[in-house]
């Protein structure tokens, strides 16, 4: 009995104590062109900012589904690799803020060099590149995606949010967590 209250103790104390925040690191879901799901957690790309699912872009005679693109970018640019992101705050939607990578590829920087995203912050030098080359979002006629919100907000909330398999990855996200707690217990 006495043992069952020291690990109590032990799992009490380990769960006060403040670590440090790790990157996260797993197989990504992708939700839209600037938003992720990793074990669990949704990450936003930060200082980028990319067309919702909904946008389309061009014009009447000539529309392109360019947030289901801007999607696609991205689920390319992973190529199925382990996705790490490096969590530098929130946003007002309580989603973690990160720079986020597959292998040795920066995806926020990559979405902005090939025109899937804007700069929103940072990455401003890319996004001059992708309108000179006229790469992706630049080589058409779009709204601002920051913009196509605000006039479409009520719509958006009318919207069924793609998800990602929540079962698994809360799985993933308990499994993750037992195994750093009782890493650091041994």
């Amino acid at each position: 009995m006495a043992i069952f209250f020291a690990l109590v103790a032990l799992l009490v104390a380990k769960l006060n104590q403040r670590e440090p925040v790790e990157p996260l690191v797993g197989k990504a879901y992708v939700i839209d062109g600037d938003t992720i799901s990793v074990s669990g957690n949704h990450i936003r790309l930060k200082g980028i900012d990319a067309p919702e699912l909904a946008q389309s872009c061009g014009n009447a005679s000539a529309p392109n589904t360019c947030g289901q693109a801007s999607r696609q970018a991205l689920i390319r640019l992973i190529g199925g690799k382990p996705v790490q992101c490096a969590e530098d705050g929130r946003d007002k939607y309580n989603r973690r803020l990160a720079t986020c990578s597959a292998g040795e590829l920066n995806l926020n920087r990559a979405m902005v060099e090939a025109g899937q995203a804007v700069a929103y912050g940072d990455y401003h030098d890319a996004e001059t590149q992708a309108r000179g080359g006229k790469k992706g979002l630049w080589g058409t006629t779009f709204e601002i995606p920051q913009d196509w919100r605000r006039e479409h907000e009520k719509e958006l909330l009318e919207l069924p949010q793609q998800q990602p398999n929540r079962p698994a990855d809360l799985i993933e996200q308990l499994s993750g967590w037992i195994g750093r707690l009782l890493g650091g217990i041994l």
